[in-house]
């Protein structure tokens, strides 16, 4: 976001945010850690999630939100005192990296 000189908020995401205060849950792509959160605000390409430790997080997790029957592989984009900001990952941009993401055959089909 960037302000302008008359005081306004420029929104320089490609999607808008929705506010939604929806409970999930950020598990390690492994499945070995799994932390509580609440997503804040959520949009097609990100979300931002309240943790308690955001510092405890990997860079690379998937977010499992409640009431959906989807697992969401994301990428950490920043961190502050109690949340994080995550960038939802395409199926090829998770392939790139080598954290060993799986993803179920119809995962980017709507």
């Amino acid at each position: 976001m960037e302000l302008d000189i008359l005081g306004e908020v420029e929104e320089r995401r490609g999607t808008a945010r929705t506010h939604v205060l929806k409970s999930g849950i950020a598990v390690t792509v492994d499945g070995t850690q799994r932390e509580a959160c609440v997503i804040d605000n959520l949009s097609a390409t990100g979300a931002l999630l309240i943790v308690e430790q955001p510092e405890q997080l990997p860079e690379d997790l998937v977010l499992m939100i409640d009431g959906e029957n989807s697992k969401r592989p994301a990428h950490i984009i920043r961190r502050n005192k109690g949340s994080v900001a995550v960038s939802f990952l395409t199926r090829e941009a998770a392939e790139t990296t080598d954290n060993g993401w799986v993803f179920p055959p119809d995962h980017d089909k709507d």
